[in-house]
C-alpha cells in the first residue's frame, strides 16, 4: 500500500504477481501437417487397406457362415442317427427282459416264494449277470405289492429307488418300460422293467434289471466312428435332472436345449461349442451331441490366414506403386515450390526444369513464362515505387512543415488576443456591464483554449518528425513516474490503482512516457464523477508482443463510435463536461505506430473503458 497524498484521501497502488503462462501443449498429429509426398501414399494405403480389410472380412464371414451352417446340418443328422441307434437298441433289451419275466420259474417263485422255488428263479435271473451281460449291475424281482422279493447276485443290496413310474407303465401293454437315469452305488444306471403275469394275464410282480449307462469299448468305438474323435455325447433325462458323458455326471446343458430342439451355441470349459439335443423315443432319455466350433471353422480360419497373407502382399504392392506415383508427381511440384519460394524471396532468376509432356509439364512451362513476365514487371514496378516514394516523402515533409508553420505562426496572434483581452478587462471592467464582462471572459477562455489546441497540434506535428531513441524501457518505472506527476489531479479524491508487475519493452522512453501520461490522465478525467474511482493497469504477454491495458470504471463510451477515438480533434464527450483538445489519443496512436504496435479500446456507456496498445516483445538471446 503506497499513500501518495498526505492529508488527503489515499491513492492506493495494489501490486499483484503476474499470472504464470500455461504450459504449451505439444501439437497433436494432423494429416494436414504432412507434405503431399507423405500424405498421398498414406491416403492411398489407407484406402487400399480399408478395401482389403472389408473384402477379406466379408469373404471370411461368408465362408464362416457356410461352415457353421454345414456344421449345423451335420449335427442335425448325427444327433438324429445317434438317437435312433439308442432307440433301436432298447427293444431287444426289453424283449429279453420280458421273456425272462414270464418264465415259469419266475411265476412259480412269485406265486409261492420258498427255498424250493428260489434256486430256479435265481438261475433265470443269473443269465443277465456278467459275463453274459457286462453292463448288468443287479437283477431284482418285485412282488405285486411292489416289495423286493429277490436280488441277484445273491446277497446284493439295492439302494432305495422309486420305481412307481416304471411299474405303472408296465400295467398296460406292452408291459415293459425303461426308467430314467439314476445314481446308484456311485454308478450311473437305468432300470429295464417288465411285468410278470400269470397264465390268466394278472400281474403278480415285476422283473427289474439295473444296468450301467457306460458303454463297453466296442460301443465307444462305434460312437467315435460315427461322430468323430472331437465330438462329445451326453445322455440325460428329459427333465434335465441328471446328465452324463457316459463316465461321470456333468453340468446340464443351457436351459431350453430340451425344448427348442435347435442348434445352440454356448461355452463349455472356455471353449465355444455348438450343440443339438434330441429325445430318445420310448424312453425318458435325452441325448446331446456337442462339437467345438473350431471343428467346422478350421477351414475358414485357414482361409482367413491365406486372405490376410494375400492382403498384406497387395498392400505392399499398392504402397510401393503409390510411392512411385507420388514421387512422379511430387518431384516436379517440389521443384515448382522451391522456385516459387525463391521468387517470393526476390530471386527471379529461378526457372523450373520439368521434362514431361503431361499436365505437370504444362504447369511448369506456364510457371516459367509467368516468372519472366513478373521479372520484367517487377523491374518496372521498382522504378515506379521509387518515384512515388520520393514524391510521397516530399509531400509528407511539405505537409508537416506546413502544419508546423501554421501552428507556430498562429501562436503569436492567439496569445495577443488572450493578453489584450485580459488588459481590456482590467482597464475597462468598472465601466462595463455584466453582459460585456461575460463577453470578454468568453473571448479570453476561447483564446486560451485555442492556444492549448495549437500547442497540442505542434506537439503532434513534432511527434511525427522527432527522432526515436530506442532502448530497453521499464514500463513499471514509467508508470511510477507518471503516477507521481499526477498527484495534483488526485487531491480530494478516492482513487484505487491496481497494477501488476509491468515488464520491460523496447522503445523510446520519452514517447512511451507521453503515451502513458495521456492514457492515465484520461482515466483520471473520466472517473471524476465516481465517488470511488478504480483504475487497473497491466499487461498480457505472448511470444510475439506485449499488450498494455488501462481499465477504469468511469463514464465509458459507445462502441459504435470507437473508430473515432484515435482521430485528431475527435471527441465523444462535450467540452462542457470534460476538458480537452481531442489530440491526446491521436498522439498515443502515433507513438505506438512508430514503435510497430497497434492501439484499440473497449467501453460501455456509464460502465467504464479499457484502452490497449501492443508493443513487440524483446527478443532474448
Amino acid at each position: 500500500m503506497l499513500q501518495l497524498n498526505k492529508g488527503n484521501p489515499p491513492v492506493d497502488v495494489i501490486s499483484k504477481p503476474r499470472a504464470e503462462h500455461p504450459r504449451v501443449r505439444p501439437a497433436r498429429f494432423s494429416l494436414s501437417r504432412l507434405s503431399v509426398k507423405q500424405r498421398l501414399p498414406l491416403l492411398i494405403g489407407a484406402l487400399l487397406l480399408g478395401v482389403i480389410v472389408a473384402s477379406t472380412w466379408a469373404s471370411y464371414r461368408g465362408v464362416r457362415d457356410s461352415a457353421l451352417e454345414g456344421g449345423r446340418e451335420r449335427l442335425r443328422g448325427l444327433s438324429q442317427q445317434l438317437a435312433n441307434q439308442s432307440k433301436d437298441s432298447l427293444p431287444n433289451l426289453l424283449n429279453k427282459t420280458s421273456i425272462a419275466a414270464n418264465d415259469a420259474a419266475i411265476r412259480t417263485f412269485l406265486q409261492t416264494p420258498s427255498s424250493t422255488t428260489r434256486p430256479a428263479a435265481i438261475t433265470v435271473l443269473e443269465q443277465f449277470n456278467a459275463p453274459q451281460d457286462p453292463g448288468s449291475l443287479q437283477v431284482e424281482l418285485w412282488n405285486a405289492n411292489r416289495s423286493l422279493a429277490l436280488a441277484v447276485p445273491d446277497g446284493s443290496s439295492s439302494e432305495p429307488a422309486d420305481l412307481r413310474t416304471e411299474f405303472d407303465q408296465c400295467s398296460a401293454d406292452p408291459f415293459k418300460a425303461v426308467g430314467p437315469l439314476r445314481m446308484l452305488k456311485d454308478v450311473i444306471t437305468y432300470a429295464a422293467v417288465a411285468a410278470v403275469n400269470d397264465h390268466g394275464g394278472k400281474q403278480i410282480g415285476y422283473l427289474v434289471r439295473w444296468r450301467r449307462i457306460s458303454p463297453g469299448p466296442n460301443a465307444q468305438k462305434r460312437i467315435a466312428d460315427l461322430l468323430g474323435s472331437q465330438a462329445a455325447v451326453y445322455y440325460g433325462n428329459s427333465d434335465g435332472d441328471i446328465f452324463t458323458d457316459l463316465e461321470k455326471i456333468v453340468p446340464k446343458p443351457p436351459g431350453g436345449l430340451q425344448s427348442t430342439l435347435e442348434v445352440t451355441h454356448y461355452n463349455r470349459g472356455g471353449v465355444s461349442v455348438m450343440s443339438l439335443g434330441r429325445p430318445i423315443a420310448g424312453t425318458p432319455w435325452f441325448v446331446v451331441v456337442e462339437f467345438p466350433d473350431e471343428v467346422f471353422l478350421s477351414q475358414s480360419t485357414g482361409f482367413l490366414r491365406r486372405m490376410m497373407a494375400i492382403g498384406l502382399a497387395l498392400l505392399a504392392i499398392g504402397m510401393a506403386s503409390a510411392w512411385m506415383l507420388t514421387r512422379s508427381i511430387t518431384q516436379p511440384l517440389h521443384s515448382l515450390t522451391e522456385a516459387a519460394s525463391a521468387i517470393a524471396g526476390g530471386d527471379y532468376s529461378r526457372l523450373v526444369e520439368v521434362r514431361t509432356n503431361d499436365e505437370v509439364g504444362a504447369l511448369a512451362s506456364a510457371f516459367n513464362t509467368m516468372v519472366v513476365r513478373v521479372r520484367d514487371s517487377e523491374h518496372d514496378l521498382e522504378q515506379k515505387v521509387q518515384r512515388r516514394t520520393a514524391q510521397l516523402e516530399a509531400s509528407n515533409k511539405e505537409l508537416e512543415s506546413f502544419s508546423y508553420s501554421v501552428s507556430h505562426d498562429l501562436r503569436a496572434p492567439v496569445r495577443h488576443i488572450h493578453g489584450f483581452t485580459d488588459l481590456l478587462e482590467k482597464a475597462a471592467s468598472p465601466a462595463l456591464d455584466e453582459k460585456s464582462r461575460r463577453y470578454l471572459k468568453t473571448i479570453s477562455e476561447s483564446a486560451k483554449q485555442m492556444g492549448c489546441l495549437i500547442d497540442d497540434l505542434l506537439a503532434f506535428s513534432r511527434m511525427g518528425r522527432a527522432e526515436m531513441r530506442t532502448t530497453v524501457v521499464s514500463l513499471q518505472q514509467l508508470f511510477d513516474e507518471v503516477l507521481s506527476d499526477l498527484q495534483a489531479e488526485t487531491e480530494g479524491r478516492v482513487i484505487s490503482w491496481e497494477s501488476g508487475n509491468l515488464p520491460e519493452v523496447q522503445g523510446d522512453p520519452a514517447m512511451l512516457r507521453l503515451a502513458l501520461m495521456n492514457l492515465m490522465s484520461n482515466a483520471l478525467k473520466y472517473t471524476r464523477s465516481r465517488a470511488d474511482a478504480h483504475i487497473e493497469v497491466g499487461t498480457t504477454n505472448d511470444p510475439n508482443e506485449t499488450v498494455f491495458f488501462i481499465r477504469d470504471n468511469g463514464v465509458g463510451f459507445d462502441m459504435r463510435y470507437a473508430n473515432k477515438l484515435f482521430g485528431v480533434f475527435q471527441r465523444l464527450h462535450r467540452s462542457e463536461d470534460f476538458e480537452g483538445t481531442g489530440i491526446g489519443l491521436a498522439n498515443v496512436q502515433r507513438i505506438i505506430q512508430r514503435h510497430g504496435g497497434t492501439t484499440w479500446a473497449e467501453g460501455v456507456v456509464d460502465g467504464g473503458a479499457t484502452f490497449y496498445f501492443s508493443l513487440p516483445t524483446i527478443q532474448k538471446g
